[in-house]
């Protein structure tokens, strides 16, 4: 049975809050703290940044800010099994996460979980050939709403997803195969990385949920392959041969807009040179990619040590 705390995240644990909260003064959390306090215009990213002020500084008006944001969102709109959709509901459910231990918790979320949690199973189980991207983020968000709701079949159901992607999508050099060498494809940079945001924030998930699929591999092809393959492109988009004209400036506003689940990726698995990606890209924010992850994943964790008798 999935469990999460009230205390955490979807993707974090409060022992990863403290530790935010113990180096505030170190880069890069230093930088990412203007973010946590700034306004937004779009009511989702506004409500994760409340949520997230909520639990972060126990915030009491940001939590009931961030509620009232929630409740004003329909959640049963016809379109929202479309690509963007499901992302944006996958952000409303990581902001849900944060706000668990407040008091009106239940009854602000109860009709959207159910909604969501009815609607995603039925659209993974009733058959048909799913493209493999818009796959990805179905079975994201029906993960989020096993962890949510304590349901085991949702969750179960996308840790088999999760595997059957690794295994029948990534190839060994990195692309996601179905997704961007299908003949017509457009913007298929984009496309990678959407599907590599979405693993990784299933992989991010799981771990929190105690099921390790960070380490999930056919012969050693998993999520960190496609990262991999993702980030070396974002610096040499002219190299890209699934699309003709991908530019440095295209994939840079995209990772600025979608690319904060590499903070995830740099915890788990650190890509050489990464650094040059964070000067120009950090504090990173991204409302459906993780969040505030430079704030929640941009230290690591202290190493245990490792006691010996001689």
């Amino acid at each position: 049975m999935p469990m999460m705390t009230r205390d955490g995240g979807l993707y974090f644990s409060e022992s990863d809050l403290q530790l935010a909260r113990d180096n505030l003064n170190r880069e890069p959390l230093r930088a990412a703290l203007p973010l946590l306090g700034s306004q937004r215009a779009d009511p989702l990213e506004a409500a994760q940044l409340d949520a997230l002020n909520y639990l972060f500084r126990d915030d009491a008006s940001a939590g009931d800010a961030a509620l009232e944001a929630l409740e004003a969102e329909d959640f049963d709109d016809p379109t929202s099994l479309d690509l963007p959709s499901m992302k944006r509901q996958l952000a409303w459910l990581s902001a849900m996460a944060l706000l668990r231990g407040h008091s009106r918790w239940q009854s602000a979320t109860e009709a959207n979980l159910r909604t969501i949690g009815r609607r995603t199973p039925g659209s993974l189980q009733s058959g048909g050939d799913i493209p493999p991207l818009r796959l990805s983020w179905l079975a994201a968000v029906s993960m989020a709403t096993g962890i949510l709701r304590e349901e085991d079949g949702n969750f179960q159901r996308a840790v088999h997803i999760y595997r059957r992607l690794v295994d029948a999508h990534i190839h060994p050099e990195g692309y996601f195969k179905g997704i961007v060498d299908i003949d017509g494809a457009k913007e298929t940079y984009a496309a990678q990385f959407s599907a590599t945001c979405a693993l990784v924030l299933m992989a991010e998930m799981a771990g929190q949920a105690g099921e390790d699929l960070w380490s999930y591999n056919n012969r050693a092809v998993s999520v960190n392959t496609a990262a991999a393959y993702t980030y070396y492109y974002y610096f040499f988009p002219e190299s890209w041969k699934w699309e003709d004209d991908l530019t440095r400036e295209a994939t840079m506003a995209l990772m600025r807009r979608e690319g904060a689940f590499f903070e995830m990726v740099n915890r788990r698995a650190s890509l050489r040179g990464i650094e040059q990606l964070f000067a120009e890209q950090r504090p990173m924010f991204s409302a459906h990619g993780g969040g505030l992850t430079t704030l929640t994943h941009g230290l690591a964790p202290p190493k245990k040590k490792r006691w010996r008798l001689w």
